[in-house]
């Protein structure tokens, strides 16, 4: 949900729409997907130029000059802004669908009158929902989580690429979260959907009170992320770390299973398995043994 369209559109409308050429087959767009999960009928984008589509009959915003193959182009100087327009437009025509299913919640789940539940809401068995809480559509919780009071869930995430004017343009949100077990999430968390795909947080994690979790980001199972810490987009924090209070992480960071990031510190790149890092940036206080 949130990925197909409501019907299909072809690509000669959608790129008449954009006002861009496009090459290769006559198709129809049934759904959007991220490019590594291209298939027949989807749309997605790249900034490179691939050596050939990843599936037939799959539609690609793409530079100026990509080989379609058996598949479609809509070439792009700006392929990223120019998947974010066409989000915008097939949102306006024919449009996403959206779950029609009202929330889920478990017989012994806890969840407060102050709450709020969007359409499509999975809470499990014995989940505590706290007060003024913002569970957004198609969010799962999972059972013996514990979400404090004031965290928003599932809203989308801060994502934009700016027009030929330097105008911000947003890029929908069309994805998820999903939140295993025994997860505690503290109090003022707020954790986006995800652009394509779904933000995971694994079993076992403990958050602590300000905390954000931007789009596409994965927490692994008993990662611990102290107050104030923030991850940037599509940050993949690994199983069992640890992330000191005030910490940012910059975008697509890989922070290795057991690492320790001290207090007060911005990561500027990956953290190996098991290593102590800390500063601004962030440097290696002792290597993994």
């Amino acid at each position: 949900m949130g990925y197909q369209l409501n019907t299909v559109m072809p690509v000669s409308m959608l790129a008449a729409s954009l006002g861009l050429p496009w090459r290769g087959q006559h198709l129809n767009i049934s759904e959007v997907r991220p490019f590594n999960e291209a298939m027949p009928g989807t749309l997605s984008f790249t900034n490179t130029h691939p050596e050939n589509l990843l599936s037939a009959d799959a539609v690609l915003i793409a530079p100026t000059g990509t080989d379609p193959g058996a598949g479609a182009i809509i070439e792009a100087n700006n392929p990223r802004l120019e998947f974010a327009r066409a989000l915008n437009v097939l949102a306006a025509t024919p449009g996403f669908m959206v779950s029609t299913r009202s929330a889920q919640v478990a017989e012994d789940a806890v969840v407060s009158s102050t709450a709020v539940l969007g359409r499509g809401v999975t809470i499990g068995p014995r989940s505590v929902i706290g007060h003024h809480v913002v569970i957004a559509d198609d969010v799962h919780i999972g059972a013996d989580c514990h979400i404090k009071s004031n965290t928003v869930i599932g809203e989308a995430g801060f994502g934009f690429e700016r027009d030929e004017q330097g105008v911000p343009i947003r890029i929908l949100h069309l994805g998820n979260v999903v939140i295993g077990n025994r997860v505690e999430i503290g109090s003022l968390n707020t954790i986006c959907r995800a652009t394509l795909g779904t933000t995971i947080i694994e079993d076992d994690v403990k958050t602590d009170d300000h905390v954000h979790i931007a789009h596409n980001c994965r927490v692994r199972r008993g990662a611990l992320l102290t107050a104030c810490t923030e991850l940037s987009g599509g940050v993949d924090v690994g199983a069992f770390a640890w992330i000191g209070p005030n910490t940012s992480i910059i975008q697509k960071a890989v922070i290795g299973e057991n690492a320790f990031v001290g207090i007060g510190s911005n990561v500027t790149a990956s953290v190996p398995p098991g290593a102590r890092v800390a500063g601004n940036p962030a440097r290696v206080l002792r290597k993994p043994d």
